[in-house]
């Protein structure tokens, strides 16, 4: 990138003797970004710099200063950091961590629309950032692609530029147009300049997770005003809509971020980074979303009204369909025949019933089908007639309690003597991660979650590669290597055509039921080191429960927004 000699001797002089200025990596609006290095502790930083134009203007150079100083409060490993706010020498700018890697919005112009599986974690880094300062009384104000850097080592997304969105508020109107950029990921309650709080930030989550699934905006025009119009008044489009390729479970996601009365979003972003782990998972081991009969339901809907009545305000749960009470009388729901999540919490919020409630009512409904050994299997398993197994090994554990973070070292070194793999480990917050790498043939996936009073544990595995594999190596190589023997057979023994056929018949019967037995008995001991797998995990989790917080704790760590 080309550097302004001008701006960049300037710096330069004025920084001499503390930092020393390399390049420029960045502009904008509302500022230059350099990388320099800092002599004293021998590591590179970055240096945002206000335009000269803004940092003579008194109110705009205390607010940049000021929250700069906010953010350097946050200590968190997926939001860059803030080293020092200063003014030297007419230079008004801050220091920050230097991020060796690219922009979301780099990645995403370059290489087109992301996948699930590559986006997910990110936007789980993002919504552990932004909780982590909402609940500090800090809100961003300026999520967007730009401000998410990846990286390039360790693949973590970090956000950077809290609260310059409100420094861009105060800069003169000469400089508004610095803001443009941004508009299509502005709140509504951004544009009409009501109160703003943590779900602001979550909507804009919700834009960046619908442009880089779907290479679009949910609203474009070649007008800023009409964009900011639309996100006061025209409803997003729902993403499935934009791109039919994305699974159902992401989808509503991204579509409650972009809901426009704020109570309608998720309430909080440690919510939005649950649903998300829960996505993840989706994606990672092919189950599908939970669904719940029409009898389920009802259950979930008359029990959350009932503890939303006792906070004193008297709802009554919703009328099931006439259609739907046939559906239990039999197999299990499915897509079609059940209900998903997003629809009994549609069903309940169009009756006033909070999430909340219906939340809390699930997560009784889930504790109360798992097991006492707390061990529950088979979850959005589905069992192939033809193969004769499932083509997904899962196993869910809830233990009471929440594991201590550091003894996450402990889960791993299970993990890998019990698969024999060193796998890809991840690490976020309160979030473990174990992926068994591709060239080892195994897709297996375990994550461990830490939340609300419990220590959340699952282990899966795909088996559908294997299972092509076996039966196509099988019944191609073997059965169709048997074909052709079996004919000349047939033919000279007993010049019979029919009978010649039986044989081929009879060769490719006996492959298919080798390589079926075969899969049943893989399929059988991979669930049986798999189950011990995830009682081992349990039980060391239990081992290392944190004792519990003091009274109010939680309460007080979300009151902020």
């Amino acid at each position: 990138m080309t550097t302004s000699t001008a701006e960049f001797q300037s710096l330069a002089a004025a920084l001499a003797g503390q930092y020393q200025l390399q390049r420029e990596v960045g502009r904008g609006g509302m500022g230059i970004v350099y990388v320099a290095n800092d002599p004293r502790l021998e590591r590179l930083v970055a240096i945002k710099t206000l335009p000269p134009h803004l940092a003579n203007d008194a109110i705009v150079r205390d607010r940049f200063l000021r929250e700069a100083r906010t953010a350097a409060a946050l200590s968190h490993p997926n939001i860059v950091p803030v080293y020092r706010a200063d003014e030297i020498g007419g230079a008004v700018f801050f220091v920050m961590g230097y991020v060796d890697g690219e922009s979301l919005a780099h990645r995403i112009q370059h290489s087109g629309p992301m996948s699930p599986r590559q986006l997910l974690p990110i936007l789980r880094n993002v919504s552990d950032a932004l909780g982590y300062a909402h609940t500090r009384g800090v809100i961003h104000r300026d999520v967007k692609a730009e401000n998410i850097l990846i990286d390039g080592v360790t693949h973590r997304a970090m956000v950077t530029d809290f609260g310059i969105a409100r420094v861009a508020a105060t800069a003169p109107m000469t400089a508004t147009g610095t803001v443009l950029g941004t508009v299509s990921y502005m709140s509504p309650e951004q544009v009409s300049g009501d109160q703003v709080d943590g779900r602001s930030d979550i909507y804009s989550l919700g834009v960046l997770a619908f442009y880089a699934l779907s290479g679009h905006f949910p609203f474009e025009s070649n007008t800023p005003s009409a964009v900011l119009v639309a996100h006061v008044t025209t409803a997003p489009p729902a993403l499935r809509d934009v791109a039919p390729q994305i699974p159902e479970s992401v989808a509503d996601i991204v579509d409650r971020c972009l809901l426009k009365d704020p109570a309608q979003r998720f309430e909080y972003a440690e919510e939005l980074e649950e649903a998300l782990i829960a996505a993840e998972q989706h994606v990672a081991s092919g189950t599908a979303p939970e669904i719940l009969s029409s009898t389920e339901a009802h259950a979930v809907w008359e029990r959350a009204a009932y503890l939303q009545e006792v906070t004193g305000l008297d709802v009554k749960a919703p009328e099931l369909p006439k259609r739907v009470a046939e559906r239990d009388k039999g197999p299990p729901p499915t897509l079609t025949s059940g209900y998903q999540m997003a629809d009994v919490r549609d069903a309940a919020k169009a009756v006033g019933i909070k999430d909340k409630y219906v939340e809390r009512a699930l997560n009784e409904r889930r504790a109360a089908e798992t097991p006492a050994h707390g061990i529950r299997a088979g979850v959005g398993e589905y069992k192939n007639p033809f193969l004769g197994e499932s083509t997904t090994i899962t196993y869910e554990a809830i233990v009471d309690g929440e594991m201590r973070e550091r003894d996450f070292d402990i889960l791993v070194d299970i993990i890998r003597r019990a698969l024999g793999d060193v796998g890809t480990v991840s690490a976020v917050g309160r979030s473990l991660s174990w992926s068994a790498p591709a060239a080892s043939g195994r897709r297996t996936h375990i994550s461990v979650l830490v939340r609300d009073g419990r220590t959340s544990i699952y282990v899966s595995e795909r088996l559908k590669e294997l299972a092509g594999g076996l039966f196509g190596g099988i019944m191609g190589g073997g059965g169709g290597g048997m074909i052709g023997p079996s004919i000349g057979i047939g033919v000279e023994a007993m010049g019979s055509a029919l009978a010649s056929v039986g044989l081929v018949i009879g060769s490719v019967s006996l492959a298919y039921t080798i390589a079926r037995t075969i899969f049943t008995k893989i399929v059988g001991k991979r669930r049986r080191m798999l189950q011990e797998l995830t009682e081992r995990l349990a039980d060391q989790a239990r081992k290392s429960i944190a004792p519990p917080a003091l009274p109010g704790a939680r309460e007080a760590r979300r009151l902020p927004r």
